[in-house]
C-alpha cells in the first residue's frame, strides 16, 4: 500500500511540473511579418446603446480611417447602468465594441 501511495505521489507531482511547463514561441504580430498583405491603422472603439454589429464598427472605422477595408480582433463588451430615483429604477445597456482597422495592400 505504501508503495502504491509512494507512486502516486510521484505521478501527480510529475504531473504537476510537466502541466506548469508550456512550449512557447514568439507571438504573431501582424506588423512584424514582412511578407503581410494589409497594413494596420489603429485602433477603433464603437459605444451604443441601441444598435450594434459589424457593420456599424466599420462605418465607425471608416469615418476615422477612410482608406479602412477592414477591421479584425473584434471584441464586444456591455455595460449596464440602473439609475434609481425614488423608488423608480431606469436601466439602460450601452455596447462597446473594439477592434483594429487594416487597409489591404494592393
Amino acid at each position: 500500500m505504501k508503495k502504491v501511495f509512494c507512486f502516486g505521489i510521484i505521478c501527480l507531482a510529475l504531473l504537476f511540473i510537466n502541466s506548469c511547463t508550456s512550449i512557447t514561441t514568439t507571438p504573431y504580430f501582424y506588423t512584424s511579418n514582412a511578407n503581410a498583405n494589409f497594413e494596420m491603422l489603429g485602433e477603433i472603439i464603437y459605444e451604443s446603446t441601441d444598435r450594434f454589429g459589424y457593420i456599424e464598427l466599420l462605418r465607425a472605422a471608416r469615418r476615422l480611417y477612410p482608406d479602412c477595408d477592414y477591421v479584425i480582433d473584434i471584441m464586444i463588451d456591455r455595460r449596464d447602468t440602473t439609475i434609481t430615483f425614488f423608488g423608480l429604477k431606469n436601466s439602460d445597456t450601452t455596447w462597446i465594441m473594439r477592434g483594429t482597422a487594416i487597409k489591404y495592400k494592393r
